[in-house]
């Protein structure tokens, strides 16, 4: 499997909730969308890779930047922008004595 398919994988992966390797499970069930979807080990592998090599974040970056730009020539660019940070409250629970929510 080809590198731009694992991150391809993971994007789609963290796009639709997924918060760790092991929920690409939930993308592998949808093969009659997404085709060959990347194994857990082959993901976290991908990841390690990145992080282990002296700039392929960057080289990430880059990539995702020529894309962006392509598919804005193609389609045109947003006119307007808008990143809600306050937009989902993520809670944490806890079966601990007297423990209080947490937000």
């Amino acid at each position: 499997m080809t590198p731009g398919r694992v991150i391809r994988d993971l994007a789609v992966m963290l796009a639709d909730g997924g918060e760790c390797v092991s929920d690409l499970g939930a993308v592998r069930e949808q093969d009659a969308l997404f085709g060959e979807v990347a194994s857990d080990s082959t993901a976290f592998g991908m990841i390690d890779r990145i992080a282990r090599t002296p700039g392929m974040v960057d080289a990430l970056r880059a990539g995702h930047a020529q894309r962006r730009e392509r598919f804005w020539d193609l389609s045109g660019a947003p006119g307007r922008l808008t990143i809600d940070v306050d937009a989902t409250l993520i809670t944490a629970h806890s079966e601990k004595e007297r423990a209080a929510g947490n937000y």
